[in-house]
């Protein structure tokens, strides 16, 4: 029985071997594609190379095509394309000179070299003694160029020959030469000595770096189309391994020179053409249709059903590895791009079924360090042992309690010796590891759900949690078998159910309880409801629905959820950060987080595995192309073990790596300024410039400019849809703005300054970009608003009123002239012919009877009132005397005349002028003298008194002009004169206020709104 019992394991360990691929089963290098689909612009590529800015150029039928992993540049023959050139058909290789960046590319067996800087393109024929057609161009290590050309077209019929030139002073030199025969196939390589290898019909001639011959091989000889050829294509590997392709023996050798000997690695019924090795110093080889790769070992994979199964093609046409070890392969239907990655992620318990296989739960380890998971798909308990042992644990159960288990029995924990397991199916379950046996805790029935998940965790005191609502909550003591609720005496608000997750925290006796409905809890093991979280709450949480936890050495907790991304409760619990999609995470739904040893969150997803770093708030992440057994893991299957190793379940077996492990450097992607496009409305034109050859300083933006669009590369093409793009306008903006996978921005009339876009990116894995691209852009002012403008048209108004004051002046003078004219001339002529008329009056009047005496004093009488009268008009209009101090005299010379022949005293107080010298406004000087005349007039008429008083006091903010007399009350006297209604308008002119009283006599008071 016991032999029966050996065999029968031996074959499980083999079936299982085979139906769950090893951890270290082989994870083929991913492909991705580019084709007509993507918008190549055709499909038959020939030829590649990369420049220094990681474009990428590819050699057609229809000329020449630049790459820049988003838009295609196309040299052609089309004399309406701004990108011209002569030939474009494409017969050889494309070669790069970095030092000088120009592009070698032969078109129709013609040499060209195109400047990549200005697109100038410089053709090479018989001026540079090229000898004919030219089929082979080689970039030799020392930077020197050789070419194969051939006079067959040129020459007498069997004199051609083909030669081997080297470029020296812009002169190709020929270093040898040979006869030509019927078929001109012919390769020109390099081997790592810097000799050149020339695989002509007749052999195999190997030159020194000057050109003088060394040797001569005779690899392989054949007959084609009834002619002897012995040409081979030849290749050197890093060691400087020569290897071969005969077109006879077919399959792959190597050749050794020193002893001319020959030996076959790989046997196959293929001619091989192309040959290239790669950053693990893995070769690849392609036939016209099948690609090999061999391994250090020497082993042979083939790629050929990889290929064909993501597209059809026919030959395969050239080999290129790129900056970022990128392998392309190039054929008549498109390109693969193929990643070489050192594999990441090892797998365990998988199936080889594509798509969804094992999919695996809960994960868990014993004290001899054997893992083991839950196999959902077979509802199985399978285990690798530290020998590598593969076997699936015989769990004793009945058919209903192993059915009931298939979907409850997600989480696992170990009892104290690491003997036994619990976990939960239609009630907890306790499984021996050694023999499978269980034993059931029927009494907890009550505690679990039948439909929802069912969660449990070991604490650190060595109980065991479980229930599925806080009415329910119970601790488990594996050791007694005894148990006790949590909340004794639960509050109606307490009754909340279908917990998801547990994790304790590093605080004593509190526990975090993720929900399906309710979001966070936070309890303490006494019974309180410590804290929610939920969708409402403040703060709050993206997502109800909780999946996973995981607390922070500073005591905040990460939190996964489902479709809610990542959630960061602070370890004050005030503040939660929200990381989705947007911040860099590959999907919103997390089921798993560990931590490592740089405090560094490992999260799987329902799209892959994603790195997070919390200092630089970054993710990295990882997918089946790195070694995934499959992009979507799932809820409950992670675990970290004793020696370090991360566990993450998912739909198809676990992966397994350690993070130190994946935290190899990765060659960051750097970023390249594309072109700049704007459009000028004044203009009406669009301009479109490249800069991806020519270094920009800073991008000025023209006021009549629309809109301006700056467009970007990185030289990252292995699903290149998945890079990312963040930008910063700094000057403009004041954060970072995630722009997807669009390699471009667009602004839109931005205001006249100067700013700095920032670029920053990210390619498929997540790794940020090396550098930052910085592009200073001054958008320049509209001319109106240019400080030069303004000050042109401030002076001008400067001098507007500048020449408006002087008109003004120079009138203000012209008036006071005329004034001044008008005033002499009244009193010298007007003034002298009254006083005349006055003078006759009186002469007359002595030789007059009574009754022409009394007319004649008449006349007197009114021609003596009419020269004062035009004395006060002399005066108020003559601008010599404006000033306050000229005011007072003329008062004080009318009341000297005016009440002193009345016998009434006055007393001029003037002691509070404060501006005597001041000039006044001829209307502010006439209309107060003219309100000071009428006074006057109104108190000797109608006023019995025998003092007044006039006074001048200056206030604040005025002045006040007071005449007051000591007259007695006279009450309403009857005039007919127009004396107190012109007192108001005079008043009212100089914007004073005029206030008369007659009670004791007259006292008028006059408020000036201006100091005098």
């Amino acid at each position: 029985m016991k032999i029966f019992k050996k065999i029968a394991l031996r074959i499980t360990c083999f079936i299982l071997a085979h139906v769950c691929n090893s951890v270290y089963a082989q994870n083929p290098s991913q492909i991705d594609v580019l084709t007509t689909e993507q918008g190549l612009p055709f499909r038959d590529i020939t030829s590649i190379t990369q420049d220094a800015t990681g474009a990428m150029w590819f050699g057609t039928d229809i000329g020449l095509v630049r790459y820049n992993g988003y838009n295609f540049k196309v040299y052609n023959s089309d004399k309406k394309n701004p990108f011209y050139i002569e030939e474009e058909l494409i017969t050889g290789e494309l070669v790069y000179d970095k030092t000088t960046n120009e592009l070698w590319y032969l078109a129709n067996e013609r040499l060209f070299k195109l400047q990549l800087s200005t697109d100038k393109v410089i053709a090479y024929n018989s001026t540079h003694n090229i000898k004919g057609s030219v089929l082979r161009i080689l970039k030799a290590t020392d930077g020197s160029i050789w070419i194969m050309s051939d006079d067959f077209l040129s020459v007498e019929n069997g004199k051609a020959k083909q030669y081997l030139q080297k470029l020296t002073n812009e002169k190709f030199e020929v270093r040898a030469s040979i006869k030509r025969p019927k078929y001109a196939y012919s390769r020109l390589v390099e081997d790592k000595k810097g000799n050149i290898l020339w695989s002509a019909p007749n052999g195999s001639l190997k030159f020194d770096c000057e050109g003088n011959l060394l040797n001569t091989f005779q690899l392989s000889n054949y007959t084609w189309h009834f002619a002897d050829l012995n040409f081979t294509v030849s290749f050197f590997n890093s060691n400087n391994i020569h290897y071969f392709f005969p077109r006879k023996e077919l399959g792959i050798f190597t050749f050794d020179e020193k002893k001319l000997t020959k030996k076959r690695i790989f046997k196959g019924d293929d001619q091989f053409y192309y040959a290239i090795e790669d950053h693990q110093k893995q070769l690849w080889f392609a036939s016209s249709k099948k690609l090999y790769r061999m391994n250090f070992k020497g082993e042979f994979v083939d790629y050929t059903k990889q290929l064909i199964s993501r597209f059809e093609y026919s030959k395969i046409n050239y080999l290129f590895i790129d900056a970022n070890k990128l392998l392309w392969v190039a054929t008549d239907n498109g390109l693969f791009k193929i990643q070489i990655i050192e594999e990441l992620f090892k797998t365990l318990f998988t199936s080889k079924n594509k798509g969804w296989g094992n999919t695996m739960r809960g994960i868990f380890e014993d004290k001899y360090g054997t893992v083991f998971a839950k196999c959902e798909s077979e509802n199985k308990l399978i285990y690798k042992t530290k020998n590598g042992i593969i076997d699936t644990l015989q769990i004793k159960l009945d058919s209903v309690s192993r059915d009931a288990s298939k979907y409850k029995s997600n989480f696992y924990v170990l009892d104290d010796k690491k003997r036994n397991v619990f976990t939960i199916g239609d009630n907890l379950l306790k499984i021996n590891l050694k023999d499978g046996t269980t034993k059931s805790y029927p009494q907890f029935n009550y505690n679990i759900s039948l439909k929802g998940e069912n969660t449990l965790i070991k604490l650190k005191n060595g109980k065991i949690l479980l229930g599925q609502s806080l009415n329910r909550l119970l601790l488990f003591n594996p050791e007694t078998e005894t148990s006790k609720l949590i909340f004794k005496n639960p509050k109606a608000e307490y009754n909340i159910a279908d917990f998801r997750y547990f994790k304790e925290s590093k605080t004593d006796s509190v526990l975090w309880i993720g929900t399906q409905n309710d979001g966070v809890l936070k309890i303490h093991l006494s019974g309180r409801l410590i804290k929610q979280y939920k969708t409402d709450s403040k703060p709050s949480v993206s997502r109800n629905l909780i999946l996973v936890m995981e607390e922070d050495i500073d005591g905040s907790l990460w939190v996964g959820t489902y479709a809610g991304g990542l959630n960061h409760i602070s370890a004050d619990g005030n503040t939660v950060k929200k990381y989705t999609k947007t911040e860099g995470l590959p999907d919103n739904n997390i089921v798993g987080i560990l931590t490592d040893k740089e405090q560094n969150l490992w999260i799987s997803t329902y799209n892959g595995i994603s790195k997070f770093n919390k200092k630089t708030k970054t993710f990295q992440n990882f997918y089946d192309e790195d070694g995934l057994s499959n992009n979507e893991f799932n809820y409950s299957s992670f675990y970290k073990s004793n020696a370090g190793d991360f566990y993450f379940g998912g739909m198809n077996g676990l992966n397994t790596f350690r993070p130190k492990d994946i935290l190899k450097k990765s060659n960051p992607p750097r970023l390249h300024l594309s072109s700049i496009n704007r459009y000028n409305s004044k203009d009406k034109k669009n301009f479109n410039t490249d800069y991806s050859q020519t270094k920009l300083t800073t991008l000025k933006i023209s006021p009549y400019d629309q809109y301006f669009e700056v467009r970007w590369m990185m030289p990252s093409y292995f699903q290149n849809n998945k890079n990312t793009y963040s930008t910063k306008l700094e000057g403009f903006e004041d954060r970072w703005f995630h722009q997807g996978n669009a390699s471009f921005i667009r602004y839109n009339q931005l205001p006249a300054g100067n700013y700095v876009l920032k670029v920053k990116g990210k390619d498929s894995r997540g790794v940020e970009s090396a550098t930052i691209l910085s592009i200073p852009i001054t958008v320049q002012q509209v001319f109106y608003k240019k400080w030069w403008f303004i000050s042109i048209i401030i002076f001008l108004i400067i001098v507007l009123f500048y020449a408006i004051f002087i008109y003004r002046l120079e009138q203000v003078f012209a008036m006071e002239k005329l004034r001044t004219k008008i005033a002499s001339d009244l009193h010298d002529d007007v003034g002298s012919m009254l006083s005349g008329l006055a003078m006759q009056t009186e002469l007359l009047e002595t030789n007059a009877n009574d009754a022409d005496k009394f007319k004649l004093q008449k006349i007197a009488t009114i021609s003596r009132n009419a020269i004062s009268q035009m004395r006060d008009l002399v005066w108020s209009i003559d601008s010599r005397r404006q000033s306050t101090n000229d005011l007072v005299e003329r008062m004080r010379e009318l009341s000297e005349d005016l009440l002193l022949s009345k016998e009434i005293t006055f007393q001029l107080e003037t002691d509070t002028i404060k501006y005597p010298n001041r000039e006044l406004s001829p209307q502010i000087k006439q209309n107060l003298f003219l309100i000071f005349k009428e006074a006057i007039t109104n108190i000797i008429r109608h006023s019995n008194a025998n003092h007044v008083i006039i006074s001048i006091v200056n206030c604040k903010k005025g002045s006040h002009f007071n005449i007051k007399d000591n007259g007695k009350n006279i009450g309403d006297c009857n005039s007919t004169g127009l004396g107190l209604s012109n007192m108001k308008m005079r008043t009212k002119q100089i914007k004073g206020k005029l206030k008369i009283t007659k009670d004791a006599g007259f006292y008028i008071q006059i408020y000036l709104p201006f100091n005098l």
